[in-house]
């Protein structure tokens, strides 16, 4: 017999076997523990979202301020989510553009002359000398230069894509989140790019955000010498592009 009925008396009011007090709170710190878990995955997306919003136009972030920026897609197309997508690759980043086949015969992506990687470093957030490559989309491996984009030191705009997750798990030595913590980049901290033995110094001016269907952040501009690096955002998400432009002070 598994189960017995024993009926409570004055003398002994509880019969079966109590459950101690200790077991009986363990629901409730698993239950606390999971809502810690998702408010700590929540939260860096809900504050990056809020951090825009505008009280009475008594705030201003800078981020998709109409100054410099001017989106090509309709406010009611919504946010672009593209399903099925590997972005680890940077091929993915910017669907639609035809550079991205470059990505499959890297030989025509750049000067058979140039070196295949250079480094950057971004000394405000902590990340040094990090690996930029020119014939290879692999953002676990290292940062990646979008093809038929100008070289560093060059007129025009290297663009740089590096991977981002949530800020909390950013490692500066790990390139699927050395860009988490891009998004807190400051205008006027400076970009260092080491490319053929030359050193090239930018400095912040712009950040912005685009939609992943707004190919014409990928375009040269030939009247200035600057640079753009990108990443996914909100954090954790794949959602927008956040592009830091910045102009070069140091030849």
């Amino acid at each position: 017999m598994l189960y017995s009925y024993r009926k409570a008396t004055p003398d002994n009011p509880h019969p079966g076997r109590r459950i101690p007090r200790y077991l009986k709170t363990i629901p409730t710190l698993v239950s606390a523990l999971g809502m810690a878990i998702l408010a700590g995955v929540a939260y860096p997306v809900v504050s990056y979202q809020f951090k825009d919003f505008k009280f009475f136009d008594s705030m201003d972030s800078g981020l998709l301020s109409p100054v410099y920026y001017e989106s090509k897609a309709s406010e009611s197309d919504g946010p672009i989510v593209i399903n099925g997508l590997d972005y680890t690759k940077a091929s993915s980043w910017f669907p639609g553009s035809v550079q991205n086949e470059l990505f499959s015969v890297p030989k025509q992506a750049v000067p058979e002359n140039a070196p295949s990687l250079y480094t950057i470093s971004i000394p405000s957030l902590g990340i040094f000398d990090a690996e930029v490559a020119l014939r290879d989309e692999d953002l676990i491996k290292h940062l990646v230069q979008y093809p038929q984009t100008a070289l560093p030191g060059q007129i025009g705009a290297p663009v740089i894509f590096g991977h981002s997750t949530l800020p909390q798990l950013y490692d500066s030595k790990n390139y699927k989140t050395i860009f988490s913590t891009l998004p807190k980049v400051k205008e006027g901290a400076d970009i260092l790019v080491k490319y053929d033995n030359v050193e090239y110094t930018y400095r912040i001016n712009k950040k912005f955000e685009v939609k992943p269907n707004e190919l014409w952040v990928l375009r040269q501009d030939y009247s200035n010498k600057t640079i753009k690096v990108i990443t996914c955002v909100p954090p954790g998400t794949t959602i927008r592009r956040l592009v830091v432009e910045a102009t070069l002070i140091k030849n």
